[in-house]
């Protein structure tokens, strides 16, 4: 397990939250997420083995935020 926390542009509020846990949580591999807007960060744990870094940040992109 890895365990990473991304920087992220664009939330404004607990719904942006919502969209980008919702979206990660979807993908198999990915096993605790936690977004805040209010501080801009996204700490997501997921198994290396079924899904890495870059995944991730694409899922984020594809939803309209920026991955710092």
């Amino acid at each position: 397990m890895k365990k990473i926390t991304i920087n992220i542009e664009g939330m404004h509020c607990p719904s942006c939250e919502m969209l980008i846990k919702d979206s990660l949580e979807e993908f198999d591999g990915v096993k605790m997420v936690s977004v805040s807007h209010k501080t801009g960060k996204a700490t997501v744990e997921f198994d290396e083995k079924i899904i890495d870094e870059a995944k991730i940040k694409k899922i984020i992109k594809n939803e309209g935020y920026k991955v710092k």
